[in-house]
């Protein structure tokens, strides 16, 4: 079956002829609970596409900009069934960098919410080549545009050509190294990467999302998986009502980055010191919910410790693992206790090896290439067809460990290669330690650390210097020498991050004390 879904709305229709009325999609408007059934769901993207169809004469580059809802995820899935390339932006994009992706994307409409109109104009200001912009309404609108365009009379607008190895999606990767790069993904990327057998979802599953969906990692994890395995998805929207609104839904599974897995863990570890009177399970409930049993983490490192403290509360932490240039998963969670700290198993669904250390890819999952980059899409892939993947790691079993990234590599003056995540995981395990960076100066490996004084604070740490100064020597008595760290900095902010969590690492510096 999964072989003959090579499109997202092929993978959506499948399990409309599976799951019908079941409940696909639950979220909040206007402070009540909305229900949306998996036929009601594809019906309101088909008139999505339909809308888009009627006011599109040709086949474009669009561009969208709007925060996680149903509207929005009805929104881009439409257009992806219009046969259309839907470029997705954060909201939180300036006009300028907006502009400039803009022009390499060769935007030609832009669609947005109204409270982006005026972010729209100025825009369109910046760079001349929009030919509409089209302001989403509120949620009247879109029952509006729902409403029309399911009547059969329109049904011609979605029969349009849509073929399975078209660009359907091109997502701007993150920025961590400051170069975005547009990824190019098809129908067929989506759908395989969202068909595998090696991870489904109970059929009580109910998934909390609280990613930006402007990101593949939420909308093929959060949507398509949910699609294809059959669970029911709620949606959060704004980051600041997640406590608030995790315990309205009580999901059973999140996906996750390990930074707001961390943040998680702390406020359960404060209920528990609140509530002694409590259990480790009731203490972990006034925080997450009575049905919350599963965490899948994927962007960044998730220690061993965090993994084992989960399991304490009742919850089983897993990592996966991939990029957007894989649709993005290359492993999924592996939920049993066999290599629990791994990066996850494998899907299936793609040939992956390691060569030279390195983690390469092939297969459905692969985008196209780089949008208008030829050269550095020719420099991603061997001559035999695998995508390089940056990653350095090893694979035992079907399950892959991450050890670092190529670029990341300090080469000191002897020769000697050093990973500085392989350094920087090791203090995944401190609870005071939010974030950390390991970087050279000379031939001197130097921490920038920005503590947790919310912890701090909590369990009664009055210096953070002299706890993080012990740390640094536990963690140097298990590095050899070479590898050792020679002085450490308290940060006193946060490090920038991208809008998945990850920390832009060349937007640090160190200052002496």
């Amino acid at each position: 079956m999964a072989n003959e879904l090579v499109t997202v709305r092929k993978l959506i229709e499948n399990s409309v002829e599976r799951y019908g009325n079941k409940d696909f999609c639950r979220y909040i408007q206007k402070g009540e609970i909305k229900v949306k059934s998996y036929r009601q769901f594809l019906d309101d993207c088909l008139s999505v596409c339909r809308y888009i169809n009627s006011i599109a004469s040709e086949k474009m580059n669009i561009a969208f900009i709007g925060k996680t809802s149903y509207e929005y995820v009805t929104s881009l899935t439409g257009m992806i069934f219009s046969g259309n390339t839907v470029v997705p932006f954060s909201p939180d994009i300036t006009p300028e960098e907006a502009a400039r992706l803009f022009d390499d994307a060769d935007i030609r409409m832009l669609f947005c919410e109204d409270e982006f109109i005026g972010k729209a104009k100025e825009i369109s200001d910046l760079y001349g080549g929009i030919k509409e912009t089209v302001s989403l309404g509120d949620a009247e609108w879109f029952d509006g545009i729902f409403k029309k365009y399911s009547d059969i009379s329109y049904e011609y607008l979605s029969e349009k050509d849509c073929k399975p190895d078209d660009c359907a999606l091109i997502i701007y990767t993150s920025g961590t190294t400051g170069k975005r790069k547009g990824v190019m993904l098809s129908n067929r990327n989506l759908a395989a990467n969202s068909s595998y057998e090696a991870y489904s979802m109970d059929n009580d599953d109910v998934s909390f999302s609280v990613l930006p969906m402007h990101h593949v990692f939420c909308y093929a994890c959060d949507v398509l998986k949910t699609v294809y395995d059959g669970g029911t998805l709620c949606l959060n929207g704004e980051m600041v009502n997640l406590y608030k609104n995790i315990l309205i839904f009580e999901p059973t599974i999140m996906r996750i980055v390990p930074s707001l897995c961390k943040s998680i863990l702390t406020k359960i570890k404060i209920s528990e010191k609140r509530h002694p009177e409590l259990s480790k399970r009731q203490a972990a409930e006034l925080v997450v919910g009575k049905n919350f049993r599963r965490m899948i983490a994927g962007s960044a490192f998730l220690s061993g410790a965090v993994i084992d403290d989960f399991e304490k509360y009742g919850i089983i932490a897993r990592q996966g693992y991939g990029m957007s240039e894989c649709s993005p998963r290359i492993t999924t969670s592996d939920f049993s206790d066999n290599m629990k700290y791994s990066n996850g198993v494998l899907l299936g669904t793609d040939d992956v090896r390691v060569v030279d250390g390195e983690i390469q890819v092939k297969g459905p999952s692969v985008m196209l290439g780089y949008y208008k980059r030829p050269d550095e899409t020719a420099e991603a892939f061997t001559v035999d067809g695998y995508l390089r993947t940056g990653d350095l790691g090893y694979i035992k079993g079907r399950h892959v460990f991450l050890t670092g990234r190529k670029k990341n590599l300090v080469i000191l003056s002897n020769g000697e290669n050093i990973s500085p995540e392989e350094i920087e995981n090791k203090f995944a395990d401190e609870a005071i330690v939010k974030d950390v960076i390991v970087k050279a100066e000379g031939d001197s490996l130097v921490a920038e650390i920005y503590p947790d004084c919310l912890y701090a604070k909590s369990v009664g740490i009055k210096d953070i210097d002299a706890v993080l100064s012990d740390i640094i020597d536990s963690v140097n008595g298990r590095l050899s020498s070479d590898r050792q760290i020679h002085y450490y900095i308290i940060r006193e902010t946060p490090f920038l991050r991208t809008s998945t969590g990850k920390i832009i690492r060349e937007n640090f510096y160190y200052k002496e004390n």
